[in-house]
């Protein structure tokens, strides 16, 4: 949900834009008005109170005011009511307030897209409070007695606003500012969800009865389980609208009103409806938290917290995933730093950490989208390059080894002058179904031949150049 004229510190303009999403839902919902019902649905409050809270500085007086001009005005104009229309429209306003006072009172999430389990219960909490307070004014606005028609006003105004609010509500909140819902069905396991949920509503239609509102509940779940949390919600708010719609159009029967309370067909339908979606967006909510869980674990084994290159374990995980099977030549080059052991001892263990930061960084300039890096261990370094020769590879080698001695390292106020040595290994035909292997081989080659730099002196490239046109 980007809408880019609400703006902070545009004031006219984001009041201009309540204003006119107000009037135009306000002009939609009156248009679905039912005979004998109040309506059979009226977004513009949930969507009002969704905005609010995906952008909590509008929650303020003024706010409110212009949305409730723009409610008066639409029924002014297309309702042909007069002083009705300030009276009723004040139930409005005032589940929009409610159920945003009610949202908004716990802190946001460190990620605004994120939700937990009892931010998702606080959303039924709110629309359950904001519902019976719109519902008592609206009721009593419309000038009903102390009657069977009283309560009959109060549960229309209740089973509508509860429904929709728990419907779109979580649809609102859980929906990216740029997000791109076509990526949310995309593979055979996904898809089946979906058309389980839509034959268990057509199983609904066949059926019937005061259960059958209910077939829809395990495919939700399924949904849940397997879609992302904003797909499950979109599915949510469709199957809900549409299970609804079914039952005014006598599509799907359900037994009501024989209760002891005046209770309609449509009212029963919007309560049932409302308290299924309960449970799949629950487990919506924890499918997601345990989606991003595992994500940020996967980050944590996959690459290295101090470098934010790949770690050993993600340098294979990348390989395994790579397009390689077209490349017919690999090289591997392991970079080492030079006496790092007596930068520790002399600057301590943090100016160490910075050195190896500063190396990275320098690594990724150089490499750049040209090979794979990785923190190897300690306080070595591991650069992957495909469709290399030796003598190409040799020259990497080089420009890595010149940009760490040429730029000297700052540390504790003091210049220090560090070099690294490097082996590379260079293979011409990859070969076999494992070239995992086969990278493991270059590895080990190359960490043969940082021994020869090392022992030959240190802050040099082995095999030498001649060796590699050789």
């Amino acid at each position: 949900m980007c809408v880019k004229w609400l703006d902070e510190k545009r004031e006219i303009s984001s009041a201009m834009t309540l204003f006119v999403t107000t009037a135009l839902f306000c002009f939609v919902g009156s248009h679905l008005r039912m005979p004998q019902e109040l309506s059979l649905f009226w977004p513009v409050n949930a969507l009002l109170t969704g905005i609010i809270v995906r952008f909590p500085w509008l929650h303020r007086t003024r706010n409110y005011f212009v949305c409730y001009t723009a409610m008066v005005l639409n029924d002014t104009i297309f309702s042909g009511w007069t002083g009705g229309a300030f009276t009723i429209n004040f139930a409005n306003i005032l589940f929009v307030f409610v159920a945003a006072a009610i949202l908004l009172a716990s802190p946001p999430a460190q990620d605004g897209n994120a939700l937990r389990v009892g931010k998702a219960m606080r959303i039924f909490a709110a629309c359950l409070i904001a519902s019976i307070s719109c519902a008592s004014w609206g009721a009593l606005a419309q000038g009903e007695g102390m009657n069977e028609k009283l309560i009959t006003a109060w549960s229309d105004w209740f089973s509508e606003q509860f429904s929709t609010g728990v419907l779109l509500l979580p649809f609102l909140l859980t929906l990216k500012r740029q997000t791109t819902l076509s990526r949310a069905v995309i593979s055979t396991k996904m898809v089946l969800p979906v058309i389980a949920l839509i034959l268990s509503v057509c199983a609904s239609a066949m059926i019937g009865g005061a259960g059958s509102l209910s077939f829809p509940l395990p495919a939700m779940i399924w949904c849940a389980i397997r879609l992302p949390i904003v797909a499950t919600t979109l599915l949510m708010l469709i199957t809900g609208i549409t299970e609804i719609i079914l039952v005014v159009d006598g599509i799907i029967t359900i037994q009501g009103g024989d209760s002891s309370l005046p209770l309609s067909h449509l009212m029963s339908a919007r309560l049932g409806v409302a308290t299924l979606a309960i449970g799949p967006f629950i487990v919506s909510v924890s499918m997601d938290a345990i989606r991003r869980l595992n994500h940020q674990l996967a980050l944590r084994a996959d690459y290295d917290f101090l470098t934010r290159l790949l770690s050993r374990s993600g340098l294979y995980e990348q390989l395994r995933g790579r397009e390689i099977a077209s490349c017919q030549r690999a090289g591997v080059m392991i970079i080492d730093i030079d006496y790092f052991k007596s930068i520790n001892d002399s600057f301590g263990h943090d100016a160490g950490d910075a050195v190896l930061e500063e190396l990275a960084q320098r690594l990724r300039n150089v490499v750049g989208d040209r090979g794979l890096l990785c923190r190897f261990g300690g306080e070595e370094f591991v650069a992957v390059f495909f469709n290399v020769d030796r003598e190409a590879l040799w020259h990497h080698a080089e420009s890595i080894r010149q940009a760490i001695e040429q730029e000297k390292f700052v540390l504790q106020g003091n210049t220090v002058n560090i070099t690294v040595s490097i082996g590379i290994a260079c293979q011409h035909r990859l070969s076999g179904k494992d070239r995992i292997s086969a990278i493991n081989g270059l590895i080990s080659a190359a960490d043969k031949n940082l021994y020869y730099s090392k022992r030959n002196g240190r802050n040099q490239t082995s095999p030498a150049l001649h060796e590699c046109i050789a």
